[in-house]
């Protein structure tokens, strides 16, 4: 199939509410989106948000990768621009995996286009602090459906402990937590954090300590009444075998855009329970266009909780017919073929190039 163009863009779209975790405060979401067009006028969307920290891409370096593909591929075929950045994957993962996943649409990948309706439920954030907040919020998100929410840990390790307990008390057994240090906490803290924790309730603790901090994460895992996630620490396959060998780790949590293109993701969630974990998946920092991706993923691969409810934290939808949710999960009717909102698209861009 040949490419006749290639349009980047980036967005900055504001969220409802800000989304505190342990490394910052966000406010905003700012993918990089990748459109490819065929001859016929099909087009193909893709999209990352560079997270910094999160890999060891930035969003300048990101963008640069982009405009160089882009810029060499616009005019020959899908089957080169895929095979040109596919090695690429492991050193640039969320760049290559914006266009490869552009590519998966353009193509029609039976994966995202499976002509049945599809339901994932869906975790939520939990972000209130004293009891008042916290009753509040688990009133109103079990009201919603959600069976299952995120507490970010990874500030004060006692005090952490205590909002825990909290939400516990709260909560009365109604819904599943997963707890995410998202790398914060030290090796000593971490350890006194998870072996003091009550495991009632609690499904995970996520990715303790650093990303390549294997040996802290290890210690954490030893001692946590929890089965441990990692999650920052995975960037390929290589990754996730390591993992397998750490006794306490039981979750690998991955994302489209560490991994490529949709079937790179789907045999990496085989991978992860052929070796006796359990996968997670779902990027809580993405728009429409990842969530549904990975929502379609997640219908065959996936028996928990998805983490793609990006599209819930924002103002506004970049889909004419927005992602669906009802009581606590996000619903693909059978047929569904997204088409990009260009208003939207283009009031919320802050630079883009085209290819041709």
């Amino acid at each position: 199939m040949k490419i006749e163009g290639i349009t980047l863009y980036q967005v900055r779209v504001p969220l409802t509410v800000p989304y505190v975790v342990s490394t910052r405060t966000i406010r905003e979401f700012d993918p990089i989106i990748v459109c490819v067009r065929d001859s016929a006028g099909a087009q193909g969307w893709g999209e990352a948000l560079i997270a910094p920290g999160y890999t060891s891409e930035t969003v300048e370096g990101a963008w640069q990768f982009c405009l160089s593909a882009a810029e060499t591929f616009a005019g020959k075929t899908t089957t080169q621009l895929r095979e040109g950045i596919a090695d690429r994957v492991s050193t640039s993962p969320g760049a290559a995996s914006a266009l490869l996943a552009a590519l998966d649409m353009l193509e029609g990948s039976s994966v995202l286009f499976q002509n049945r309706a599809l339901r994932i439920p869906l975790l939520a954030p939990l972000q209130g602090h004293s009891a008042a907040e916290i009753n509040d919020e688990i009133d109103r998100l079990v009201e919603q459906g959600f069976a299952t929410l995120k507490v970010k840990v990874g500030f004060d390790w006692k005090q952490d402990l205590e909002r825990v307990e909290r939400i516990q008390q709260a909560t009365a057994g109604r819904v599943s937590l997963r707890l995410d240090a998202n790398r914060s906490f030290k090796q000593a803290d971490a350890i006194e954090f998870a072996e003091r924790l009550n495991p009632a309730g609690i499904e995970l603790f996520e990715q303790p300590c650093g990303s390549a901090d294997w040996s802290a994460n290890a210690a954490v895992a030893g001692r946590s009444t929890v089965p441990v996630m990692l999650d920052e620490s995975i960037y390929g396959m290589d990754d996730v075998r390591r993992a397998a060998t750490i006794d306490g780790v039981r979750f690998v949590k991955l994302k489209l855009k560490k991994i490529g293109s949709v079937d790179m993701l789907c045999d990496a969630l085989d991978e992860i329970r052929r070796l006796g974990m359990t996968p997670v998946l779902g990027d809580g920092v993405a728009l429409e266009i990842a969530c549904w991706m990975e929502a379609c993923v997640a219908a065959s691969k996936i028996d928990n909780a998805g983490e793609m409810n990006g599209f819930l934290k924002v103002k506004d939808h970049f889909f004419e017919e927005p992602l669906r949710f009802s009581k606590g999960a996000v619903e693909i009717p059978d047929g569904f073929h997204p088409r990009i909102n260009l208003d939207a698209l283009a009031h919320y861009t802050t630079r883009s190039k085209h290819y041709s």
